[in-house]
């Protein structure tokens, strides 16, 4: 089953499961994996399958080793002259004492301005999540994205640091020349501006532009993952983090959405968390870079699970 809400929209359920693919002309709410190696339509049907598939318990790291492998890659930002930015996961494991749809039901209320979503299915388990990152919207050849990197605690008031506003630029030059290789029509942006999601604040700047849905999908299959999630360059990073990092992502930091022949909603798949039993396993990340403070970064992603955390 699946459950999920557009912001600003009403909640939608259905009866499926998800099924692999890889044909280009994909369509429906879909699903990939961080590095977009698999791809999955939800499919409905007449009946519920409730076996669900007992996955393995997901690597979760200590905060000594997280410390250690902080001051690595700090390290290797510092003498490398190619990669500049490493976006480092971890898993966070929490007992869960209320039920996924009741944890559900409490992120729709709670924030009415993110993507919300929760599901069980036979083959890829049981997940849930409340994204503030579009990846990208619209309809009737009218598209937007945003650069979302940056982040600190809602109530800190002192002004953006050198190594947030880095972050947000290498974002949003990416998406930039992203657009300016699918060569789009009327790009404007506006940002970078400080956007509340919860109980962070992000750096934001929003682009929009003109194209086919087919144009803009393109688009997203270029874009994702961002720097936001991987790193700078793309390519190095997603290759750093496929070798260093102990767990899989599977669906964290993947697209999440619907695509129709018309319009496009696709989210990048953060603040989410794996169910597995009793026990909620959320996926958190931080962008590091050269400037990154190790202890300072395991705090980032402490403030991140409060976003799921707060309403056990």
């Amino acid at each position: 089953m699946l459950y999920y809400r557009f912001p600003g929209k009403e909640i939608v359920i259905r009866i499926g499961c998800f099924k692999p693919d890889l044909t280009d002309d994909i369509q429906g709410f879909i699903l990939t994996d961080f590095n977009q190696e698999n791809k999955f339509v939800f499919t409905s049907s007449s009946l519920e399958n409730n076996d669900l598939r007992t996955p393995g318990v997901p690597f979760v790291i200590s905060k000594d080793a997280y410390l250690k492998q902080a001051t690595e890659i700090i390290e290797i930002l510092s003498s490398n002259q190619t990669l500049k930015k490493i976006v480092y996961s971890r898993i966070k494991e929490v007992s869960l004492s209320i039920n996924g749809l009741v944890l559900f039901e409490r992120l729709v209320q709670a924030y009415p301005n993110t993507f919300v979503y929760y599901f069980q299915d036979p083959q890829l388990g049981e997940w849930i999540g409340a994204t503030p990152e579009t990846l990208i919207k619209g309809t009737n050849n009218s598209f937007t994205s945003m650069s979302l990197a940056g982040t600190k605690k809602a109530d800190d008031a002192s002004p953006w640091g050198e190594k947030e506003i880095e972050e947000q630029n290498f974002v949003s030059q990416f998406i930039q020349e992203t657009l300016l290789n699918h060569e789009v029509q009327e790009v404007a942006f506006d940002g970078p501006k400080t956007v509340q999601a919860g109980p962070l604040n992000h750096l934001r700047t929003d682009f929009q532009w003109k194209s086919t849905t087919n144009t803009a999908w393109k688009i997203a299959q270029d874009l994702h993952p961002t720097p936001a999630v991987s790193g700078t360059p793309v390519q190095a990073a997603t290759e750093w983090i496929l070798s260093n990092e102990k767990h899989e992502r599977l669906f964290y930091a993947g697209m999440i959405g619907e695509l129709q022949a018309e319009e496009l909603n696709v989210y990048v798949n953060l603040r989410c968390g794996q169910i597995i039993g009793n026990q909620l396993y959320l996926y958190l990340g931080g962008g590091f870079t050269a400037e990154s403070d190790p202890e300072k970064e395991w705090k980032e992603t402490e403030n991140k699970s409060k976003t799921l955390l707060e309403l056990l």
